[in-house]
């Protein structure tokens, strides 16, 4: 177990639909959630090759190729779950075929008892096992139709050409059952099976046309066949193979799987809400079924965050504090499971969809993509650097296995060996920043980093007065985008959140090295930061920013004056806050240099009465704040000088809870604080 992706266990954690005796139980959407890059489209590949013949299941892209109505996807998805299974008898999506070639057909409208004989005849036109020439011409005329009428979208058209006659092969001439219930549904009015499928067409052709209800027809007729087929299929499943956290003695039967790809993508969220509704539908019109829950697992991945899922789930970037006490916080995968989805807590809010928070690429891993050890210097950069964001991985693997890379270096991601003068700036625009922005380009992003990368992120209810152009678009994207994390750190600010590591430092390098005249400079915008009174009302913001600005003597200040005010576990965490101010020191400088600079700046600035609180202090500053680039290569005299400046200030301390001083110290040995 413990070689698979957390994505491959929580599919796995999710994959029992009831055991014997008890009824079908509803299944979530489970949604697995990461910014672009973040290795969705692979955990989703390595759950469908985990599932193998084992789990019924089938799979649809909407990231790839046009805009895929829900019809369009019924279709695929019905032709990928009808192929044959290992142990299995072959399921049959008769319902869903049916109300296909009802859609589709090409009828006149005017006289119903022709309209009734046509049906009949082209339904039992494909009772046939074998497919004769003459069906190539219906089906000509059922693709042209579907055309048409939109319902299936032109892209598509030759998907649905390829895929109906493996469906309408399914169909047998017993066909009772299957069209009595496709007139189990409102808009037939208690009509007979065949009238029922006369007015699906004439919502589908007719002058009170009527594609919403069309598509609930359908996905009705779809989930129908699920339900019926799913458990003449359960019994083989015994003989597959099984990882479920069960005993073997227990009978089981296993969901059905739908992997969804990109649904933040056109049709991919309109998929899932027809999906959802005709779920809520069936359970409301048949109370006392015990197989009124269907057996379809769907795991999608999204790139985004939609409204939708905001109702019952507190977006990432939200802080948990003056959260309402009826939503719940997104789950990490590796806690994901069935029953935190069906379980919540008493007066939170119940939901159809389960929001997932991929994992970052871990460090072991990194290690292996850079072919080195897991404690080298390159690794650690590349950890730090990426935040484990598997493309930025990918890219920087070439380099870093051909760099030399040595505690203290400071320029190895700054430069590159293509010669580009800035690899910053082509990073961030291979991550697609400005695809959902119109006249939003990639400078603009650069420009706003300083509101992008302050750890507050300017909360949504912020009254800000910063006049900056396209800020508020671009801070609502990279939210959207699911680049923002809130950290929920006991001592920080209520509304702390981060802005992903591996954009925050390009944003943060390509502002820094900005040429004269080619925009707003890195100075300028975080005193436009430092500026607003915002930040003014907070002396930590405040504090972040002036050691942004380079003003290490002001910072000193606010520490040294808070260090036996507050309890130390607030002061180390707002402390650790600030440290992450970025900086726009040269990177091809060297470490010790700067070090050494901006000690001795703070000894220029305030030279007299200096305390050893204030030395020690001023060394933890300077030594933390070079520590904190991500791009740069902390090394263990680094860690060594932040350790002991925390260690001599737990002596000098005047407070009984210098506990959280020597925990920072220890953090600090381990190269772990900042």
């Amino acid at each position: 177990m413990g070689r698979h992706s957390p994505a491959v266990l929580l599919a796995r954690r999710m994959l029992i639909n009831r055991e014997t005796g008890n009824p079908s139980r509803p299944q979530p959407v489970a949604v697995l959630l990461g910014p672009v890059g973040s290795g969705k489209t692979t955990a989703l590949e390595a759950i469908r090759r985990d599932l193998g013949w084992g789990v019924v299941h089938a799979g649809f892209d909407f990231g790839h190729g046009d805009r895929a109505s829900t019809i369009d996807v019924l279709t695929k998805l019905a032709y990928s779950l009808s192929s044959k299974w290992r142990n299995r008898p072959k399921p049959q999506f008769v319902r869903f075929t049916i109300a296909l070639i009802a859609v589709q057909a090409e009828l006149s409208g005017r006289n119903r008892d022709e309209d009734l004989s046509q049906l009949k005849a082209l339904i039992n036109s494909f009772h046939g096992i074998r497919w004769t020439p003459s069906m190539d011409t219906l089906l000509d005329t059922l693709t042209e139709t579907a055309k048409a009428t939109g319902l299936v979208e032109p892209s598509y058209a030759a998907v649905f050409r390829q895929t109906f006659p493996h469906l309408v092969r399914n169909i047998r001439p017993r066909l009772g059952k299957a069209l009595r219930s496709l007139a189990d549904f409102p808009n037939a009015e208690g009509r007979t099976p065949f009238d029922a499928l006369l007015e699906l067409n004439r919502l589908a052709h007719g002058s009170a046309r009527d594609a919403k209800a069309v598509t609930e027809w359908l996905m009705a007729a779809f989930l129908g066949d699920v339900r019926e087929n799913h458990p003449r299929l359960a019994k083989p499943e015994e003989k597959s193979p099984c990882a479920c956290d069960i005993s073997p003695r227990r009978r089981h039967w296993h969901n059905w799987v739908i992997a969804l790809d990109d649904v933040d993508h056109a049709g991919g969220t309109e998929f899932l809400a027809d999906l959802i509704a005709a779920r809520e539908r069936f359970a409301v019109q048949h109370p006392n079924d015990r197989e009124a829950h269907d057996a379809l697992l769907i795991i999608a991945t999204s790139g985004r965050w939609h409204d939708a899922w905001g109702t019952a789930w507190l977006a990432p970037w939200k802080p948990a504090a003056g959260a309402p006490r009826t939503v719940r916080p997104v789950a990490d995968c590796e806690e994901a499971s069935y029953d935190d989805w069906a379980n919540p807590r008493p007066g939170v809010l119940e939901s159809p969809y389960y929001p997932v928070r991929l994992a970052p690429q871990p460090i072991g891993l990194i290690a292996r993509v850079l072919d080195s050890g897991a404690r080298t210097p390159k690794v650690g950069l590349a950890h730090r650097a990426t935040g484990g964001l598997p493309s930025a991985v990918e890219q920087l693997a070439a380099q870093l296995r051909a760099s030399d890379v040595r505690e203290g270096d400071r320029d190895v991601l700054t430069t590159d060996p293509r010669g580009e003068q800035d690899p910053c700036y082509r990073r961030l625009t291979e991550l697609g920043l400005t695809e959902h922005l119109d006249d939003v380009h990639i400078d603009d992003f650069v420009t706003a980093a300083p509101f992008a990368t302050a750890p507050w992120l300017i909360p949504d209810a912020a009254q800000s007065r910063i006049d900056q152009p396209h800020v508020g678009r671009i801070l609502t994207e990279l939210r959207t985008a699911l680049w923002v994390t809130a950290k929920n750190s006991a001592g920080t600010t209520d509304d702390q959140a981060a802005l992903h590591p591996w954009i925050a430092a390009n944003l943060v390098s390509a502002l820094a090295r900005r040429g004269d005249g080619a925009g707003p400079s890195y100075t300028g915008q975080f005193k436009a930061l430092r500026d607003d009174p915002d930040t003014a009302q907070d002396p930590v913001r405040l504090a972040y920013c002036n050691l942004a600005l380079g003003d290490i003597s002001e910072v000193v200040t606010f520490f040294e004056r808070e260090f036996n005010r507050i309890p130390h576990a607030e002061w180390v965490a707002k402390l650790e806050l600030v440290l992450n101010a970025p900086d726009d020191l040269p990177p091809e400088r060297p470490h010790a240099e700067l070090y050494d600079e901006l000690v001795n700046l703070d000894a220029e600035g305030h030279p007299t009465d200096r305390s050893e609180i204030r030395n020690n202090v001023a060394r933890l500053i300077a030594a933390g704040r070079l520590a904190a680039n991500p791009f740069a290569v902390p090394g263990q005299n680094q860690h060594q000088v932040i350790a002991n400046a925390f260690a001599a200030l737990a002596t000098t301390s005047h407070r009984p809870d210098v506990g959280a001083l020597v925990s920072a110290k220890d953090l600090a040995r381990r190269g772990e604080f900042p």
